[in-house]
């Protein structure tokens, strides 16, 4: 036998009996170990075969791993695996074993592995051709320190390239074709992982592709990286509803003992905002006589015209709507929900920075098309 560490001759040294977890209950069975004279490493070539690892075979890993991105560890080991399949494991086991497969996930995409298998998304079509959509969000994550204490929260991300119906179909079902990637990486992290799944789904088929986000620092630069030399033509949105709350704030400021004027004056700029676009807001908000006003609807101003005008390059709503576009980042907002917040948000709840990569990474690949699921179990099957 020949040593997989060394490459080495290895002796066998005895049959050993184990017993491992499955779907069917335990297993008993003997296998044969091998142990290398040169590198002193010992192995069980049928538990590699059969794919065995920690007392456990993949069906039952997948299992136990699906349970614990979906619910507490405590609960899913006490509650719902055993209901589920009969399978009786610690609390600590559902742990170990579903942030061992994130981590796997994360590694496998931080070596620049494709997850599932490369398609063609059918891009939905507007007036002047194919539309992809891609969007990028963060959400805060409690975290705690080496020795359960609190530590300062981190920012995870969540990034998504997805395929929406145009809002003029709304009428019917809408079936979107998702695909997610998350965890605390730093931008350009985020964004090469992002660029690896627009290239899956074949993202060079679109005439344009729109970058959806709010006003955050840096993404329009990241989504730009993501997106260079993939397509034609890449137009950026500045989320409509996040472009609103800037208006909604400096009315607070400005008419603060009014809720009625405030109220109504708050839905003409939005209303011109959506239906005459960001620069005639700009032009309107800067034509403002605030002479005499103090100090803090000055510097509320003074920001509302800076945001305004850093943004007024995508806020040409009109624009968009008349071609069907999305103006609302709903989408990745909602992401942020679903694939970080409704598991690692919970009441209490505090993570280690590597379990809050790992739960992200695979619930990130639990939430996209289904496909992406399968194709990873099965690829484990296979090795």
């Amino acid at each position: 036998m020949i040593c997989p560490h060394c490459s080495r001759d290895a002796r066998f040294v005895a049959y050993r009996r184990t017993t491992v977890k499955s779907l069917f209950g335990d297993v008993v069975y003997e296998r044969a170990y091998y142990h290398c004279r040169c590198c002193h490493q010992g192995w069980f070539p049928t538990d590699e075969e059969l794919g065995v690892q920690r007392e456990e075979t993949p069906g039952a890993r997948q299992v136990i791993a699906l349970v614990g991105l979906l619910e507490p560890f405590a609960e899913g080991a006490e509650s719902v695996l055993p209901r589920l399949s009969g399978l009786n494991v610690s609390p600590a086991t559902v742990q170990r074993t579903t942030e061992a497969v994130g981590d796997d996930v994360a590694r496998r995409r931080a070596m620049e592995e494709r997850i599932g298998f490369a398609t063609h998304w059918n891009w939905h079509v507007d007036a002047i051709g194919r539309v992809a959509y891609v969007s990028l969000d963060a959400t805060g994550v409690l975290q705690q320190g080496p020795h359960a204490e609190k530590a300062d929260g981190r920012m995870a991300w969540v990034g998504a390239v997805f395929n929406p119906q145009p809002t003029h179909q709304k009428q019917h079902r809408q079936v979107w074709e998702r695909r997610y990637v998350s965890g605390l990486l730093s931008l350009p992290e985020i964004g090469a992982q992002l660029r690896r799944e627009c290239q899956a789904v074949d993202v060079t088929q679109a005439n344009v592709v729109i970058g959806l986000t709010d006003g955050g620092a840096g993404l329009e630069d990241c989504l730009t990286d993501v997106l260079g030399g993939l397509t034609p033509q890449m137009v950026f949105i500045l989320d409509f509803y996040h472009a609103s709350e800037h208006v909604r704030e400096f009315a607070k400021v400005l008419i603060p003992n009014d809720d009625e004027n405030r109220r109504e004056q708050t839905d003409r700029w939005c209303h011109m905002l959506k239906q005459q676009g960001g620069r005639a807001l700009l032009e309107t908000i800067q034509s403002l006589d605030l002479s005499g006003a103090n100090v803090a609807v000055l510097e509320a101003h003074r920001q509302l015209i800076g945001y305004l005008g850093n943004n007024t390059h995508r806020t040409d709503y009109p624009s968009y709507t008349a071609r069907g576009w999305q103006i609302g980042s709903g989408m990745i907002e909602a992401a942020c929900k679903t694939v970080v917040g409704h598991r690692l948000k919970a009441s209490g709840m505090r993570w280690r920075e590597q379990g809050t990569t790992a739960l992200c990474q695979l619930r990130a690949l639990y939430k996209s098309e289904p496909a992406l699921w399968a194709s990873y179990w099965k690829r484990i099957a296979a090795t």
